[in-house]
């Protein structure tokens, strides 16, 4: 079986770190050496052997460091020149520090004491760095702790919320429930009083947040289920373009003359038949069918009047 390799700098790292480690630990076995590395006892031996070859200039027995461990546990000597444990580099400590930031955001869900600890650990930190290092702006970090303070208490919150699928901003009262990550971007979820239903919402396009007085107790969470919207529609053609807004597939509608299509939004469904150019024609619910009319009526006015190129 062939042996691991570690890469030039991962051995070299770790031979960094084996020093001070040793000196703490003067005769400590092969095998658990290697474990506490999580590297292979080869690859370790590889280590101590290379080490013996490691000291000040000179290099002769006086200069170098002197190990022992022929007997399977390890004891090392003059190794003081290498005996202080390894600093973390800049990027380590930027790192440290905005992973920091984000326990820092998430300070109302966590105990009051560790709360303290994290902000004393991350000044230390940006100390060294020497340097202000941020991973959000103040606000949406204010936005967070507002919401994070509703979900400990059980309270609401009323925000300001951007929705790309209608295009507008509204004003909403939410009782939150949970902070959840997807893709890299922070959401959280929870009972819209506005809209009588459990949503999701994006962190980073919540405008404003503030306290409400309302309370967060739900009488009826039954009634919250987030009903999707139905239409049904003609299909003339689908491009590329349309069947992946539906998430459909060229054989989901292969042979097929009409279609019915399911959004949580109407105002997302009407956007998104509008942009099919033709290709759908909504045949139910009648309203839809004159709104979108209507709106495919203005654009064309306004082609006609010169107001778009």
């Amino acid at each position: 079986m062939a042996k691991e390799q570690s890469t030039p700098l991962e051995q070299t790292a770790r031979m960094l770190d084996l020093v001070p480690f040793l000196l703490a630990h003067q005769g400590i076995s092969i095998n658990d050496l290697a474990d506490h590395f999580k590297v292979d006892k080869d690859v370790i031996l590889d280590d101590l052997n290379t080490l013996w070859m490691c000291g000040l200039p000179g290099y002769t027995p006086l200069e170098l460091i002197d190990l022992a461990f022929d007997s399977g546990y390890v004891t090392i000597r003059n190794a003081a020149p290498l005996a202080r444990v390894r600093t973390l580099s800049s990027s380590e400590i930027v790192s440290l520090t905005l992973g920091l930031d984000l326990l820092r955001e998430a300070s109302a869900e966590i105990a009051p004491e560790r709360s303290q600890r994290i902000i004393e650990l991350s000044e230390k930190l940006r100390s060294i760095i020497g340097a202000d290092i941020s991973i959000h702006d103040k606000s949406q970090t204010t936005f967070r702790t507002v919401i994070a303070r509703a979900i400990k208490e059980r309270g609401s919150v009323a925000i300001s919320y951007f929705s790309p699928a209608s295009d507008r901003q509204s004003e909403r009262t939410v009782t939150p429930y949970h902070f959840l990550v997807e893709g890299g971007v922070e959401y959280f979820q929870g009972y819209c009083h506005t809209s009588s239903a459990i949503r999701t919402f994006r962190l980073d396009r919540v405008r404003a947040a503030t306290e409400s007085e309302r309370s967060g107790k739900l009488e009826n969470i039954s009634a919250a289920t987030g009903e999707k919207f139905r239409v049904h529609a003609a299909i003339h053609w689908m491009d590329r373009a349309t069947l992946e807004s539906f998430d459909l597939e060229l054989t989901d509608i292969e042979g097929l003359s009409s279609i019915t299509l399911e959004a949580f939004s109407e105002q997302w469904m009407a956007r998104s038949i509008l942009a099919s150019g033709a290709g759908l024609e909504v045949l139910e619910p009648q309203e839809l069918r004159r709104s979108i009319a209507k709106s495919a009526e203005v654009t064309m006015a306004l082609y006609d009047e010169g107001a778009i190129a």
